[in-house]
Order: structure tokens, then C-alpha cells, then sequence
């Protein structure tokens, strides 16, 4: 089996995953941390930070002590196939389940705010080939389109945060444990179900032309949480926590009530921008991670056809099962999310030793 050849600098790999994690952090797990922890939830996100820095000292050490061509290759030189099938297995479902999560979430926005009138089977199929193609295109692709979509998505977020200021009341995040510590520590397992997605850098370790450092881990855990406490405190602060906690997408929400002057309404639509740039990067860059731990011929940064039509064939029949929107959202808060911190931790820390005896 060829390696991987190496395209992409370190700070590319960031951008893309700032991106494809993005949506997840600033706008799906917002409501399922206010649900859990109230108006404590931006403290279960500081109080997260602690655990955060030691699974990050985890990840650097599977990724320092890996070779070029990453983890996954190493296990597929040094052990046995159905070893390595059942240890990929679990993210391979990650992959896959993310994926359709994303993509069903923002059919479901698109048709709540944006195209209530337009039949769902063509928004659904011109976003799945626009996904397809994307994917098809290769991480080299994602990580450049990265680059150049990510800084509107961060301005059009400072924006955000900084017009609404005059609506933000700050003593609505006070005061701080009036319900105990229980509901703290409840909204500290969504907060690492987005945090732990760090761990994906080790899948795209092997694009990597440079080493992948500490400071880059640390950086992009920062940046994480960033993305996760700004929209969540800018909430409470604006709607208060019970209402925000009533919210579907409380982080949308703050885009209806922008206005700028007596005349200047309705800038809702930058949120589309945001939203469509991290949805379709984040299910597109799934799918390919995925496809890859299908495919033999891993020397170019593309997947071929082969391998990547059956598997975009499989979200295509999840998507168009009928799921109940209420059950759908149930689902991530009761099962989903915390099953995903569970996967990460067993994933990250067998890893570690692993590798430790591997080599």
C-alpha cells in the first residue's frame, strides 16, 4: 500500500478543521449545553479547558510519535486487518453519523428560515452533489477553499458580536451555580463532545508536509472553545437563558434581532453564508476521511470513484429515511453527543497506548 504523499502545510490542516468543527461548536451544540447546564453553561465550557489540555497532550503524543504517513497506517503495517477494522470501525461510524447529523440539520434550518417553499428533494439533492463534488475534488481542494472562506466567516462573526453589543445585558449570566454544580457538570459532556473533535487532526495528520506541533493543538483548542463561548454568552446575554434554551439555533436567532441604525434590517442572510461554508466543508471533508480508510491507493489527496459513489450512496438512503424532528433532536442530546465524548476518550487514550507499545 502506497503512503500518503504529503500536500498541505500545518496551518492549512487548522483552517480546515477550524472550519468543518466550526458549525458544530457555534450552532448545534449551543442548545443541547443550555438544556443541560442553564445559565451556567459558559462555565462548563471554562471548566472544560482543563481536561482539554491533557486530551490535547494525549493527541500530540499520538501524533509526534507517528510516522509520516500517520496512525492508522502504522496499525495497518504492524497488526493484523480485523484488528485494525474493529479499532476504525467506531470512527468510521463517527464519521458517517456526523455527517448525516450535519446534513439533516441544515435541511431543516434551510426549510424552517430560508426555503419553506422550495420542494425538499431539490434543496436536498443540490446540496448532496455539491457535497459530492467537494469531496471528489480531494483535501487539497477543501483545505484551499478553507482558506479563502474562513475569514468572511470569522468577520461576519466579530460583526455579529460586536453590533449586538448595545442588546447584551452582562448580569443575565449571573449569578453562577444557583442550581448546584450537577447541571455544570451534565453541560461539560456536550461542551467535550465538540472539543474532542481534536482528535480528527490525527485522520489528516498524513497530508501534512510539516510536523504537526504542540502550539498548533493548543492553538486549535483554543480556537474550539472560542467558537463555543462566544455565541453561548452572547445568548444568555441578549435572550436570557431560559429563552435561548427554548431556541433551535439561538446563534441564528441573534442574527434576526441585528439592526443597524433605524433602516438597516434583515442581515440574517450572512448567517447563510456561515452556516452553508461549515456544513458543506464539514460533510464533505467526513465523507473523505471516511472513503479513505476504504481505499488501498493513498499516495494522491484524491479518492476515487469507486470508493467514494457507494459511500455517498449510503448518507443518500439515510437521508431520505423519515425522521421526526423533535425525536431527531432527542436523539443528539440524550445519545448522540455523549456517545461521541465516550468514542473519543476510549479512542484517544488506546491510541496513545497503542503506539506506546507499537513501535
Amino acid at each position: 500500500m502506497k503512503s500518503i504523499r504529503p500536500i498541505l502545510i500545518p496551518r492549512q490542516l487548522i483552517l480546515l478543521l477550524i472550519l468543518s468543527t466550526g458549525l458544530l461548536n457555534h450552532v448545534m451544540l449551543i442548545p443541547s449545553i443550555l438544556n443541560a447546564a442553564g445559565r451556567d453553561g459558559w462555565i462548563s465550557i471554562l471548566l472544560t479547558y482543563p481536561i482539554l489540555f491533557i486530551v490535547t497532550l494525549f493527541i500530540y503524543y499520538i501524533v509526534k510519535n507517528s510516522p509520516q504517513e500517520g496512525f492508522y497506517h502504522l496499525l495497518n503495517q504492524k497488526w493484523n486487518k480485523w484488528f485494525v477494522f474493529l479499532f476504525s470501525l467506531p470512527m468510521c461510524l463517527f464519521l458517517l453519523s456526523s455527517a448525516y447529523i450535519t446534513f439533516v440539520d441544515l435541511i431543516i434550518w434551510l426549510s424552517a428560515y430560508f426555503l419553506a417553499d422550495v420542494p425538499s428533494l431539490l434543496v436536498v439533492g443540490s446540496i448532496f452533489l455539491i457535497c459530492f463534488l467537494i469531496s471528489w475534488s480531494g483535501i487539497k481542494h477543501m483545505a484551499i477553499a478553507s482558506g479563502i472562506l474562513l475569514p468572511l466567516v470569522m468577520l461576519f462573526g466579530f460583526f455579529i458580536a460586536f453590533t449586538n453589543t448595545n442588546m447584551k445585558d452582562p448580569s443575565l449570566l449571573f449569578p453562577i451555580f444557583s442550581n448546584g454544580y450537577e447541571p455544570v457538570f451534565k453541560g461539560m459532556i456536550y461542551v467535550l463532545s465538540g472539543l474532542l473533535e481534536l482528535y480528527l487532526i490525527v485522520l489528516i495528520q498524513p497530508y501534512s508536509e510539516g510536523k504537526i506541533k504542540f502550539h498548533h493543538l493548543i492553538v486549535l483548542g483554543l480556537i474550539i472553545m472560542g467558537l463555543m463561548f462566544g455565541p453561548l454568552t452572547a445568548s444568555i446575554m441578549e435572550f436570557g437563558h431560559i429563552e435561548s434554551a427554548n431556541m433551535r439555533y439561538p446563534a441564528y436567532e441573534q442574527w434576526r434581532i441585528l439592526s443597524i441604525g433605524e433602516f438597516i434590517t434583515h442581515l440574517d442572510f450572512f448567517a447563510l453564508y456561515q452556516w452553508l461554508c461549515g456544513a458543506l466543508i464539514r460533510i464533505s471533508l467526513f465523507m473523505f476521511l471516511l472513503a479513505v480508510f476504504f481505499t488501498k491507493k493513498k499516495d494522491r489527496y484524491q479518492i476515487s470513484l469507486k470508493v467514494m459513489v457507494p459511500i455517498f450512496l449510503i448518507l443518500l438512503v439515510l437521508i431520505f429515511i423519515d425522521v421526526d424532528t423533535y425525536f431527531f433532536y432527542k436523539f443528539l442530546y440524550m445519545y448522540f453527543f455523549p456517545a461521541t465524548v465516550v468514542l473519543f476518550i476510549v479512542q484517544i487514550i488506546t491510541s496513545a497506548v497503542i503506539l506506546r507499545f507499537i513501535k
